[in-house]
């Protein structure tokens, strides 16, 4: 199993102001190549996040 997937990934941080998803992952210290979810749906990079939104980041992945 990769060592990623036996990481505990899942961290709950609190918004209390109101920011871009692209101001989110650069103060998390991420790349804008995750896909962000905002209740369920795919946001771009401009999206405003407001206090009581459900956010989910995943990391692009890519196969075949």
């Amino acid at each position: 199993m990769s060592e990623t997937l036996r990481e505990n990934v899942v961290q709950r941080i609190t918004v209390i102001e109101s920011k871009t998803v692209a101001e989110l992952l650069v103060e998390l210290g991420l790349s804008i190549n995750h896909v962000v979810l905002i209740d369920g749906k795919r946001v771009p990079l401009t999206f405003k996040i407001q206090e009581n939104d459900n956010v989910v980041i995943l990391p692009l992945i890519a196969g075949g």
